[in-house]
């Protein structure tokens, strides 16, 4: 019993080592284009779940729900990997069976991707990925379980066929992944599939005029820069593999209620006269003083030229628009006309990156996030109401950016010598635009006037500061408030993002300390 329990802990320890190390190896090749193993059976996962157990995930962890999801499907295969060790470490159990547990995670990332996540996951480069993990998980396993029991003779007279069945299917898979890569255009992939890439637009119609910075907010510790670097932009979306984009075959397609259709290449898109502008994005799910908001130099092309190109027709009443990963969203026409709603092709002087759209993406002023359609595909006309992806699982339809204001310093402890010191952050309230800033020391029951730097645009965040002087050492509530362009002031009633986008003050706890 003891030697059956010493064989069945070495079988488990083994198979789940060797599955890490297949994940190793599986990972690594997502770094040349092709899907991760486990991202794929996630990505299956985040598209079967119902809205009222995702919503509430997300509510919870924000973007740690990805990386929960991502760590519990892991789990699952390394508990996969423990359970083939330990059948492959029993002399009596088949053959058959050590190979068809040791197969399952593999062949059902691959397969239920395919069912519930067609457009997200890429076929041939999946089953790569997929193949390549499964045979190196299996080779380790038949490799090193006979030397790492403490008598291998004694794992019976199948153990020499046990493994060559186990190196016989790792062979097998391996030469599906070979076969599958002259396919899989990998090559091409990599190469022209993640843009930022330093750029100029062709036809430049309008230049964005930049104000100046103000030096003395620039110099303020832990201050917003005003725009953000691309790397440094928030990032939130449906997906776990990010679409890859052929740049040759993509094309750009404006259809539905026009009276002229038309496709776009690259290039041809290229060939249009742009539009830069300064552009605050912000996601919905963003709490109050959250960093799921950022600013970019944005240039593209103006919705309404497409749209009038293709020539709307009597009766449309929103637009639609798909993702290549067949993500979906709308806007009503009379947003879709705005000068200032573009379809974007750079970000801060660069080819859009993959993580925000490449090779473009939609951006429509005072909406949040999820409206700004990355990887755009189609723009369709419509004449009824559309409902989106998000807006099936109960999200707003308008989705209209909520006045906020955010406190990015002091930090939680501050030291006083006397005077003032320097309190600062950022309030946006999409293109309505920010008049007013206030600070409150007191629980809100005196308000001072903050300093507002000047706009970087109409659709930017702005940049304020406040001179406190603190009334002594100790504990002090700091809170704040915007007033935005219409003369309106956030509300100060807490609300939680679903479905709305959250409201409330933003406030932090600072400990004076005296020195």
């Amino acid at each position: 019993m003891g030697r059956f329990d010493r064989r069945a802990r070495t079988g488990m320890l083994v198979g789940a080592l060797a599955m890490f190390f297949a994940l190793d190896v599986a990972f690594l090749l997502s770094m040349a284009g092709m899907p991760f193993v486990a991202d794929s059976l996630g990505q299956a996962i985040i598209d079967v779940l119902p809205g009222w157990i995702s919503i509430p995930l997300i509510d919870a962890l924000h973007q740690g729900a990805k990386i929960l999801l991502v760590v519990g499907v892991v789990a699952l295969f390394l508990i996969d990997g423990a359970a083939t060790g330990l059948l492959a470490a029993s002399p009596r159990r088949r053959t058959a069976s050590v190979v068809g547990v040791g197969l399952l995670p593999w062949v059902a990332a691959f397969v239920l991707a395919r069912l519930f996540a067609p457009l997200r996951i890429e076929l041939v480069t999946s089953l790569i990925d997929a193949a390549v993990g499964a045979a190196v998980f299996l080779a380790a396993l038949a490799f090193i379980l006979p030397s790492a029991l403490e008598r291998p003779a004694e794992t019976g007279p199948a153990s020499p066929a046990r493994r060559r069945a186990l190196l016989g299917t790792a062979a097998v898979a391996a030469a599906v992944a070979i076969v599958s890569l002259p396919l899989s255009r990998i090559a091409a992939v990599g190469s022209g599939g993640l843009g930022n890439i330093a750029t100029a637009a062709r036809r430049l119609r309008t230049r964005a005029d930049i104000p100046a910075a103000n030096p003395a907010v620039d110099a303020l510790p832990g201050i917003t820069p005003r725009i953000t670097a691309n790397e440094d932009h928030y990032t939130v979306d449906t997906t776990l593999v990010k679409p890859r984009v052929l740049i040759d075959e993509w094309r750009l397609d404006i259809k539905g209620l026009v009276q002229s259709p038309f496709s776009l290449t690259y290039d041809e898109l290229l060939d249009l006269e742009a539009v830069e502008q300064i552009h605050t994005l912000e996601c919905i799910s963003n709490y109050v003083g959250g960093d799921l908001i950022s600013t970019a130099l944005w240039t593209g092309v103006p919705l309404r030229d497409l749209l009038n190109r293709a020539q709307v027709q009597a009766g449309a009443y929103d637009v639609v628009f798909t993702s290549v990963d067949g993500y979906t969203d709308s806007i009503p026409i009379a947003k879709a006309m705005e000068d200032r709603t573009l379809v974007a092709y750079l970000m801060n002087g660069k080819t859009v990156p993959q993580d925000h759209g490449y090779p473009a993406r939609m951006l429509v002023p005072n909406i949040y996030g999820m409206k700004n359609v990355k990887w755009i595909r189609t723009i369709e006309v419509v004449n009824y109401d559309f409902i989106g992806y998000w807006q099936q699982q109960g999200w707003s339809d308008s989705a209209n950016v909520n006045t906020n204001a955010r406190i990015d310093l002091p930090g939680r402890s501050v030291r006083w010598t006397g005077g003032t010191l320097p309190v600062a952050g950022i309030a946006f309230a999409g293109a309505r635009g920010i008049s007013k800033v206030e600070l409150s020391s007191d629980g809100g029951k005196s308000w001072g006037m903050a300093t507002l730097e000047v706009p970087l645009g109409p659709l930017s965040w702005r940049r304020w500061s406040y001179d406190w002087t603190p009334s002594g050492a100790g504990p002090v509530k700091l809170i704040v408030r915007a007033t935005d362009g219409t003369g309106n002031t956030e509300t100060p009633i807490a609300r939680s993002p679903y479905p709305d986008g959250s409201t409330g003050y933003d406030s932090i706890d600072v400990t004076v300390q005296r020195g």
